[in-house]
């Protein structure tokens, strides 16, 4: 029985909750990958997951291991990934309860894409979840060359994402970060990346007609805090594995569009360290854990 080291929650509760547990390594099925992690990059998700306000389709089981995103090296592979590939993934942690901050993970290979050749583990590790909802936001949209589209925090990583994806778009991107640097026009479209009261600055920026989107619903609603106004429908923004495609992200890296922004990487045991940071706010770019 092959055992690793990973960080995981017994009860939900404050950062200190997350702590180091011996688990055994899952040995991949059919069309599974072993994967031994190098890089796994800490999400808001993740906040959620460690203090149980995550919506998972099955109740959580303890140990719950957090995590969405990896980067790292194909163990037990099949034929289209390997032994030996390079690989980045996510985990659909709310169907599989399986999470990334650990020193291997076992998933679909449907989850998984080769990486980047040209970034390192720990910047490829930001693409997976950000990269995804970025395209998914941008499909769900609708959102067309000589429109311009508000995204209320660039500076996020899936706000980074969305900006990058949609210039190579002919796409006009326009900021509402904390400093109200940008101009106050109306817009076609918006993207709410950070929720509260920027969401409503953001809605109000749509004009009559246009189309709106957030990533943070409050509650778990479509379209967030809002309903139907001024012709507008609020939709919510989630991965959607039918829309997504990894090795697009892992293809657009390459050719230097998406430019991922690492802020620090921290040993996998500093986990709680990294939510503490990452609730603080103020981190420009991904904190990312490394085994």
């Amino acid at each position: 029985m092959t055992m690793m080291t990973a960080m995981a929650v017994h009860e939900f509760g404050p950062p200190e909750n997350l702590v180091p547990v011996r688990v055994q390594v899952r040995e991949p099925g059919e069309g599974e990958v072993l994967v031994r992690v190098k890089a796994a990059a800490v999400n808001p998700a993740d906040l959620g997951m460690r203090e149980g306000r995550y919506l998972w389709r099955e109740p959580a089981r303890m140990p719950l291991v957090p995590g969405y995103d990896v980067a790292g090296v194909v163990e037990a592979g099949t034929e289209r990934f390997p032994a030996g590939t390079a690989v980045i993934g996510y985990t659909a942690h709310s169907k599989t309860q399986i999470g990334t901050y650990a020193e291997y993970v076992t998933l679909p290979e449907r989850l998984v894409a080769a990486a980047p050749v040209k970034l390192d583990w720990a910047a490829a590790a930001t693409l997976p979840l950000a990269g995804l909802t970025a395209q998914t936001a941008l499909a769900r949209l609708a959102v067309t060359a000589g429109e311009t589209l508000l995204v209320n925090r660039v500076s996020s990583a899936v706000g980074r994402y969305v900006a990058q994806l949609a210039a190579e778009r002919g796409i006009a991107v326009v900021s509402l970060e904390d400093d109200g640097s940008d101009s106050d026009g109306v817009v076609d479209v918006a993207l709410d990346v950070v929720g509260a009261e920027t969401a409503l600055a953001t809605f109000a920026r749509v004009k009559d007609g246009g189309r709106y989107a957030t990533i943070v619903p409050e509650p778990w609603i479509p379209g967030g805090q809002f309903t139907a106004a001024r012709g507008i429908d609020p939709v919510t923004v989630a991965v959607n594995e039918t829309v997504g495609d990894l090795a697009e992200l892992s293809r657009l890296a390459d050719e230097g569009i998406l430019r991922p922004h690492v802020a620090q990487t921290l040993p996998l045991a500093a986990a709680a360290e990294a939510h503490r940071r990452m609730a603080a706010g103020g981190a420009r770019g991904k904190l990312i854990l490394e085994p």
